[in-house]
């Protein structure tokens, strides 16, 4: 019998690791957000129910974490396919997550890779890396490259991710103005650290407050959010408040309501002004607004797209042979843009693609913020619809800085907010899973 191996699985980002990391080295939370995870030996080759070895080709485009997990699914039911791997970035697929959460430290991919060099060979996937895809003829089931060459493939998955949204702003263009999504966004900011005194951040979400929280270590930081709210997809006017006292007492700025009319500066940046005429000084600008999918590929191919690239729950899109999953896929009227649901999504991508039968199914999209000497967790449905009614339950503990609040539709659990203290997240991603009731929950 094969002996058992201590690892941990992440309740953020899904990761599996060996239990004696104390960080998660996707999303970077600590232990408190770890279960116990059984797995056998690493000599032995995780089992599938479905098994099938070709001499198909698999061709996945791009190196995130959703084609990464697509290529492994495949792997562990085909032994003998070719898998090959295309990014138009330079080097192998890394954890994205953590550029924001080491933006101070972060030197190169290797440190935060996904897997090495040697499992690459290992498993028999060619890497091209450095070279985009730029054409899909879907009926001659091929691929061409920005390097001239055409790859011809049997199964195609699409998983090209996406790209941060730049907003129309006068002068973002500048060299000092930077949207991080890339590894070489971070070396890029690392090298301009040096003459970084000021630096000003566009958007309140979680990266954008990753990035701040960084980015404090060295400079005055300020933090414009063109919402009323920090966090406005995540948190409700009362927690978004809660979250803005903590930030005041670490020395951050921030403004809401932040309508930006240019980034001033002449061949450097000096500042960001608003309509208003407030003008923030900055020697660095990181814009952090959201992603747009990749999508023009898939839509040039004559797949359907809508706000992503329309999958079913199998992740296939509307043309046969082509699977897409990740930050790019647009399932039942979502696009969720995050690493937990990518990974999954990869999986059932790549598990599909090779033959088995495996549906998806999204547990309620959540995300967790670390940074600012607090923890926060907001998972669900935080009251956002106008149309529903919701009971809600806020508790608030001033002595300790917590904050969690619960939020209900027809008695049934359909939120949580967390600030403070995520001890609780196990439980109440479950009881979130399970639509607990208000009585269960309390």
């Amino acid at each position: 019998m094969a002996r058992k191996v201590k690892k941990v699985k992440c309740l953020v980002c899904g990761a599996v690791f060996d239990a004696s990391l104390d960080v998660c080295p996707v999303c970077g939370v600590g232990p408190d957000m770890f279960v116990p995870y059984e797995e056998e030996d690493e000599g032995e080759e995780e089992k599938t129910a479905f098994r099938k070895d070709t001499d198909e080709v698999f061709v996945i485009l791009g190196n995130g974490a959703a084609g990464i997990s697509a290529a492994e699914e495949i792997r562990k039911r085909n032994s003998s396919c070719s898998i090959i791997m295309v990014s138009d970035e330079p080097v192998p697929g890394y954890n994205r997550p953590m550029l924001t959460k080491r933006l101070s430290t972060l030197k190169n991919a290797d440190e935060i890779a996904v897997h090495d060099a040697d499992w690459y060979k290992e498993n028999n996937i060619t890497n091209k890396l450095g070279i985009r895809a730029e054409k899909i003829v879907a009926d001659a089931r091929t691929v061409a490259l920005s390097d001239g060459s055409l790859l011809k493939y049997d199964k195609c998955i699409y998983a090209l991710g996406a790209e941060c949204f730049i907003p129309p702003i006068q002068n973002s263009d500048k060299p000092e103005v930077v949207a991080i999504r890339r590894i070489s966004d971070v070396k890029k900011i690392r090298e301009l650290l040096p003459r970084v005194k000021n630096t000003v951040v566009i958007g309140g979400g979680v990266l954008g407050l990753e990035a701040a929280w960084e980015m404090s270590r060295s400079s005055h930081v300020t933090v414009l959010e063109v919402a009323e709210k920090l966090m406005p997809r995540q948190l409700d006017d009362a927690a978004g408040d809660f979250l803005a006292g903590i930030i005041r007492s670490k020395g951050i700025d921030f403004r809401l309501k932040a309508t930006i009319r240019a980034i001033t500066g002449g061949s450097s940046v000096t500042g960001v002004e608003l309509e208003d005429g407030t003008h923030y000084p900055a020697d660095l600008v990181i814009i952090s607004c959201g992603v747009r999918p990749n999508a023009v590929l898939a839509k040039e191919a004559g797949i359907a797209v809508d706000r992503g690239v329309t999958v079913n729950e199998r992740m296939e899109t509307s043309v046969p042979g082509i699977y897409a999953c990740g930050d790019c896929a647009y399932y039942n009227g979502i696009n969720y843009a995050l690493w937990s649901q990518a990974v999954e999504m990869g999986k059932i991508a790549g598990a599909n693609a090779a033959g088995d039968q495996i549906e998806y199914r999204p547990d309620p999209p959540a995300l967790t913020f670390e940074g600012m000497d607090t923890t926060l967790f907001a998972a669900g449905d935080n009251g956002r619809n106008p149309n529903i009614k919701y009971k809600t339950k806020e508790v608030r503990d001033m002595a300790k800085n917590t904050f969690e609040k619960y939020f209900f539709i027809d008695n049934r659990l359909a939120g949580v907010i967390l600030i403070g203290d995520t001890s609780r997240l196990a439980e109440l991603t479950d009881a979130l899973r399970e639509k607990r009731s208000y009585e269960e929950v309390k």
